[in-house]
Order: structure tokens, then C-alpha cells, then sequence
């Protein structure tokens, strides 16, 4: 059993790394590259416990970072096409109210989890790569997704209700979503 001061180091070494992702996600478009660092990295964090080089980590972000502003426009467009999809459907300005919204909503919770369940992929592979495995996961093993959904949902409340603590939740979110996939699909997909 490791020590309190160990723990304490661990904790403090995600904190950093959860605060130093959001300030680099600051410019929207380095968000991709962003999330795929990070996942190398806690990756990297739970096989070896330790944090790989300041320099390796500055190396891989360069390394995603042109791959990754496509996926950031992309994921700024869903979200701008969700919400007016959400809003045109409450509002009843497309028709098929409150049974439609609930399917729209199913839809995107699926689409959701795929997205969740690519991040550990990342740590080895493109983004193409890791949603086309992630389909694959979420297919194989549905309680791996509303796993992902589930931690993912209690990052946002947490965000939410305290919003300092949204500067160390990158790093704890997707370490959670590492142990998902861990836990729930590679059992899976022997």
C-alpha cells in the first residue's frame, strides 16, 4: 500500500496536467490535439506512474496538433448544430415535439459515447482510428458507454457546481474514461 505523500504526488501530477490542458485548449481549435495528448499521457501515467517528459509532452501535442484542428472545428459545429437542433424542437419549429426530442437525444447520447469511449484509444492511434474502435467498443460492450456517459456527466456537475475545479477535471476525466476501457472493453474483446 502506497503512502499518503505518494498519493498526494499522483493527485497533484493529474491536477497539473488538467490545468495546463484547459490552458492550452484556451485557442478552441487545439482542442483535438489537446484531448490526444492528454490521453497519451495518462496513458503513459498508469502503466508507468510517472508522468513522461515535459519535452515528450510538448513533442506529442506538436505531433497532434494539424490532425487535431479539424476534429476541434468539427466538434465546435456539432455542438453549434445540436443546440439549434435541441432549441428548434423545444421551441416547435420543426415538428414532432417532446417524442422527437427524446429520440434526437437518445441519438446524441450514442454519438457521445462513442466519442468518450475513442479518448483511451487516442493514447495509441489517430482519431479515425480510435471512433472507428470506439463504434466497435460501444457495440461489443453498451455498459462501457453509459459508463463513460455516467463519469462524464458527473465532470459536467461537478464543473458546474464548482466551477474552479473544471481546471484539474481534464486530466481525471479522461483517466476515468482510461480505467472504462480498461475495465469494461479490453475484458471484452478477448
Amino acid at each position: 500500500m502506497r503512502g499518503w505523500k505518494e498519493q498526494l504526488r499522483r493527485i497533484a501530477e493529474l491536477a497539473l496536467l488538467g490545468i495546463v490542458a484547459v490552458l492550452v485548449s484556451v485557442p478552441v481549435v487545439t482542442v483535438g490535439a489537446v484531448v490526444a495528448t492528454l490521453s497519451t499521457i495518462v496513458g503513459h501515467w498508469v502503466d508507468h506512474d510517472d508522468l513522461p517528459s515535459w519535452r515528450a509532452m510538448g513533442a506529442e501535442f506538436v505531433r497532434r496538433l494539424l490532425p487535431g484542428v479539424p476534429v476541434s472545428v468539427a466538434a465546435v459545429l456539432a455542438v453549434f448544430v445540436v443546440s439549434q437542433q435541441v432549441a428548434w424542437l423545444r421551441d416547435g419549429v420543426v415538428p414532432g415535439g417532446g417524442a422527437v426530442l427524446a429520440v434526437f437525444g437518445v441519438a446524441i447520447a450514442c454519438l457521445a459515447a462513442v466519442l468518450l469511449l475513442a479518448v483511451p484509444r487516442l493514447a495509441g492511434g489517430t482519431w479515425r482510428a480510435a471512433l472507428a474502435g470506439a463504434w466497435a467498443d460501444l457495440l461489443r460492450a453498451p455498459a462501457a458507454g453509459l459508463a463513460a456517459l455516467g463519469v462524464t456527466a458527473v465532470a459536467v456537475l461537478l464543473a458546474v457546481l464548482l466551477p474552479g475545479v473544471v481546471l484539474v477535471l481534464p486530466a481525471l476525466l479522461v483517466l476515468a474514461l482510461h480505467a472504462i476501457h480498461r475495465r469494461l472493453v479490453l475484458p471484452r474483446a478477448d
